[in-house]
């Protein structure tokens, strides 16, 4: 299965040849870098966060909405202040 192809200021993909091309080192910091850079518009991105073994980073960014989320897990609570991940009840 081939990916799509896209170029942005820190990573190529060519999907023809199955490789990806960056700019930037491929540590968990690298990762964080190039996924947020790739989703940013496409995303409300509230948070990233990577593991790979011992090695672990994350990062969280300003966001463009308002949303309430989990102080536990941070999922976006539903309609009625509840996560549906772990059940947390907001009180507003």
């Amino acid at each position: 299965m081939k990916g799509i192809a896209f170029k942005t200021p820190l990573a190529t993909a060519l999907p023809d040849a199955r490789i990806v091309i960056t700019k930037e080192t491929m540590t968990v910091e690298g990762m964080i870098k190039i996924v947020y850079e790739l989703l940013k518009d496409k995303l409300n991105i509230a948070k990233i966060t990577f593991t790979s073994g011992v090695n672990a980073a994350s990062q969280e960014f300003d966001t463009q909405n308002d949303i309430k989320r989990c102080p536990l897990c941070g999922i976006a609570l539903n309609d009625n202040g509840v996560c549906p991940k772990c059940g947390y009840r907001s009180n507003d």
